[in-house]
Formats: structure tokens, sequence, C-alpha cells
């Protein structure tokens, strides 16, 4: 059974972008900075893990350099297809 987090509540951080990250059975909520694209400079935009909440803990210091690259590669991805 997965745990609904309402992200709009206050204690949140609320200047920063919420991304599910599911890798197997392991679900992170997670939160990034994120830039978007801007197509006239060819810039294509980026993410940047802040926080990743496992059971209500931020594990992000915990994650290795892989896991946060790909973190932020798919909420990238995933944010600027919305």
């Amino acid at each position: 059974m997965k745990t609904q987090i309402d992200t709009s509540a206050p204690h949140w951080p609320q200047h920063l972008w919420p991304y599910t990250y599911t890798h197997g059975d392991t679900e992170l909520l997670c939160f990034v900075d994120w830039e978007p694209g801007d197509r006239s400079t060819g810039y294509a935009g980026a993410a940047w893990l802040i926080h990743a909440y496992a059971g209500g803990v931020d594990v992000v210091d915990l994650l290795k350099d892989y896991i946060i690259r790909d973190i932020e590669q798919e909420a990238a991805c995933s944010l600027s297809s919305d």
C-alpha cells in the first residue's frame, strides 16, 4: 500500500519541484531545484536533487553519486515533458 503525501502542506519546500523516483521496490519522494530548458540558446535544462525521502526520512546524504545523477536526469526529463 502506497502512502499519499500532501506536498502542498506548508512544511514541504514550496520552492522545489516534487518528483517520485522508483527503482525496483524502492520509492523515494524527491524534491529538486529545476531550471527549464531554453531552446533559443540550446540549453536542455537541469534538475538538482535537494531532498530524497524514504519513509519520511531524508536520505539524500546516504545516496551514491550515480543514484543522485540518475534521479536528477529522470526528474529533468520528466519535468521538461510536463
